[in-house]
C-alpha cells in the first residue's frame, strides 16, 4: 500500500462556489463533509488536500453535496458548491498559468454521484474480501499509471492530457468516463484517421500498461456474429431498448469453447461488450438492504432484480431495479414503474432530523464568520490604522448598534494608486457594501455641514497628477510622480525641464543685410 501511494501523484480538488461563482481549492474536509477552501495559487499548493488518500472524508463530502442537490426546495438554501473538479498538482499548475481557461477546466470536472458510487463500491469490495478472510490486495490494488507506454499512446494519437482526468477510474479497471478524441495511425508511420472513443488499461507481460481504445460507432451491428455467435432476436431487441441482453449468452471467446457471458451495449460508444458470468462479483447485500433469493437469481441470469428500501446517497429510502451492466462492469439502476412516494412518511422524518442538524451547522458557520477578519484590517497601503479607530471599526462590524459612532480617518502616505509614490486620503468603512471607501475630503464633515470640504492642496495636487493624469504649471513636464507636499520641481527635475525646453526651442534666424540702394529706417542720433 505504501508503494502504491508513493507512485500515485497527489490529486487536489477545486470547487465552484454557488454564491459568487468563484473557484476555490480545498484544503480540508471534516467528517461531516464540510470543506475549508483557499485561493488556487502556486503559493497554496502545499496546503491542499490530497484526495488520493482521503476516501472517508471524500465520501462524507459527496453525500452532503448530493443531499443538498436532491432537496433544494426543502432546504431553501443554495448549494455551497455547484461544480467539483479533481486533477493532479501538475495540471493545476498549468491551469493557473492560463488563468483557468473554462474549456480546459471543464475537462477535469467530476460527477459527485459517480465518484460517491465508486467510493462505496470500493469500500464494499474491501469489506467483502476481509469477511471472507482472503487477501484483498489483488482485488483493490490499482494499476500504477506511471507504467503507461507513452510511445504506444502517441502511435494511437491519444493525448496524455485527455486521459489524465480519467486515470483514477482506469487504474481500477474501468473505462474513461467520457469520449476522448483520438488520431491513430492506420499503419506505422502511415496516415492518421481522426476518431473518438473510450479508453481502458491493459497490463502487458513486461509489466507495462497499454491504453486500449474502444472506438465510437454510430450504432451496433447486431446482425453480425459477436464472438462467433449470432445473437437471437429477443437479445437484439433487448439491447436496442435497454442496452442489455436480458439473459446469459454463450459466446465462443476461444475457438471451440463457449462460455456464459453477460452482454451490454456501451452507452457512449455503441459497441457491444461482454463480461464472463464467472468474473462478475454478485452481491447479496447492498445499500443497506438485502436482495431476496428470487431477485438474486433473476440478476444472476442477466435479468432485473428489485432492490427494496435501499438507502440513497442522500440518506433517504427508495426502491430500484438493478441489472448487470457488462459495458461498465457494474450494476445499473433504473426506476421505471416504481412508486417514488412509497416511503414518503419515513423520508419526511429523516428530512426533519437532517434539518435539525443543518440548523446547528448554520449556527456554527455563523459563529465562524463573526470570528473572521472580515474586510477591516490593521493596515492599508502599508500604513497602520490608528488603534482607537481600528478597535471601533471592528466592534461596529460585529455590532451594528455601534456603526453610528464610526468616523473617517485621514491616512497619509498610502500606496494605493499602483505607483511607488504614496497618496493621502480619508478612509471609512461601508458596512452595507462590506468594503472600505476612500475620499478626497472628510465624509463626516461634508455630511454634517452639507458643504464640500477639499483636502489639503498638497494632497489634492498629488492625487490629481499621479492618478488622474492632470498637470500643474510649476511641475509641468516632470515625468516622475509627485511626492507628498511637493509644489515645485526639485533641482534635478528643474534641470530636466530646462533641457527639455532648450531642445524644443527653434533656432534663432539670422537677419539678412539690406540690399544695396535700399533705404533703412535707422533712427538718427540727435
Amino acid at each position: 500500500m505504501d508503494e502504491k501511494l508513493k507512485n500515485d501523484a497527489k490529486k487536489v480538488m477545486l470547487v465552484q462556489q454557488a454564491g459568487d461563482g468563484q473557484l476555490k481549492a480545498v484544503t480540508n474536509i471534516d467528517k461531516k463533509g464540510k470543506i475549508k477552501v483557499t485561493d488556487p495559487t502556486e503559493q497554496n499548493l502545499a496546503n491542499l488536500l490530497n484526495v488520493n488518500t482521503n476516501d472517508s472524508v471524500l465520501e462524507a463530502f459527496y453525500k452532503k453535496f448530493m443531499q443538498e442537490a436532491e432537496n433544494p426546495s426543502h432546504t431553501g438554501l443554495k448549494n455551497a458548491v455547484t461544480k467539483v473538479f479533481i486533477m493532479t498538482e501538475d495540471v493545476l499548475n498549468k491551469l493557473i498559468k492560463i488563468n483557468f481557461d473554462p474549456k480546459e477546466l471543464e475537462k477535469y470536472r467530476v460527477d459527485p454521484a459517480a465518484e460517491l458510487q465508486k467510493l462505496q463500491d470500493k469500500k464494499q469490495t474491501k469489506d467483502q474480501g476481509q469477511d471472507g478472510g482472503g487477501d484483498t490486495t489483488q482485488t483493490i490494488q490499482p494499476y500504477d499509471t506511471s507504467k503507461i507506454d507513452r510511445a504506444d499512446l502517441e502511435r494511437k494519437g491519444i493525448q496524455w492530457e485527455a486521459i489524465e482526468p480519467h486515470l483514477r477510474a482506469m487504474s481500477y479497471g474501468h473505462k474513461s468516463n467520457k469520449l476522448i478524441e483520438m488520431n491513430p495511425e492506420m499503419e506505422p508511420g502511415g496516415v492518421r484517421i481522426p476518431t473518438k472513443g473510450r479508453v481502458s488499461l491493459a497490463e502487458q507481460p513486461d509489466g507495462s500498461l497499454r491504453v486500449v481504445p474502444h472506438y465510437w460507432q454510430e450504432k451496433p451491428n447486431l446482425d453480425a456474429p459477436f464472438h462467433g455467435v449470432m445473437l437471437p432476436d429477443d437479445v437484439k431487441t433487448n439491447i436496442e431498448n435497454t442496452r442489455h441482453a436480458g439473459k446469459i449468452v454463450d459466446l465462443e471467446l476461444t475457438p471451440g469453447k463457449k462460455e456464459a457471458c453477460y452482454v451490454s451495449r456501451d452507452e457512449l460508444t455503441n459497441t457491444l461488450e461482454y463480461m464472463r458470468v464467472a468474473d462478475f462479483p454478485h452481491k447479496k447485500d447492498m445499500k443497506g438492504t438485502t436482495l431476496s433469493d428470487g431477485d438474486q437469481m433473476n440478476i444472476a441470469a442477466g435479468g432485473k432484480g428489485l432492490l427494496e428500501k435501499f438507502v440513497t446517497r442522500a440518506g433517504y429510502y427508495r426502491d430500484g431495479y438493478i441489472q448487470v451492466d457488462a459495458a461498465n462492469r457494474n450494476y445499473e439502476f433504473s426506476y421505471d414503474g416504481l412508486d417514488r412516494n412509497r416511503y414518503a412518511q419515513e423520508n419526511k422524518e429523516i428530512y426533519r432530523q437532517n434539518q435539525g442538524e443543518k440548523k446547528g451547522e448554520q449556527k456554527e458557520v455563523s459563529g465562524e464568520k463573526k470570528q473572521s477578519d472580515g474586510f477591516i484590517h490593521k493596515s492599508m497601503g502599508g500604513v497602520a490604522v490608528p488603534k482607537d479607530a481600528y478597535d471601533l471599526w471592528k466592534a461596529a462590524e460585529a455590532d451594528p448598534g455601534k456603526r453610528a459612532e464610526v468616523k473617517a480617518v485621514y491616512m497619509k502616505d498610502m500606496k494605493l494608486d499602483g505607483k511607488d509614490q504614496p497618496v493621502s486620503l480619508w478612509v471609512k468603512p461601508n458596512y452595507d457594501e462590506g468594503k472600505l471607501k476612500f475620499f478626497k475630503w472628510n465624509p463626516d464633515y461634508v455630511k454634517k455641514t452639507a458643504k464640500t470640504v477639499k483636502p489639503t492642496v498638497e494632497s489634492e495636487k498629488q492625487h490629481a497628477v499621479n492618478t488622474q493624469g492632470k498637470t500643474v504649471e510649476a511641475t509641468k513636464g516632470v515625468k516622475e510622480p509627485l511626492k507628498p507636499g511637493q509644489q515645485q520641481p526639485t533641482e534635478a527635475q528643474k534641470k530636466k525641464q530646462d533641457d527639455s525646453k532648450q531642445r524644443q526651442r527653434p533656432p534663432a534666424q539670422r537677419q539678412s543685410p539690406p540690399a544695396k540702394g535700399k533705404k533703412t529706417n535707422t533712427p538718427k542720433i540727435a
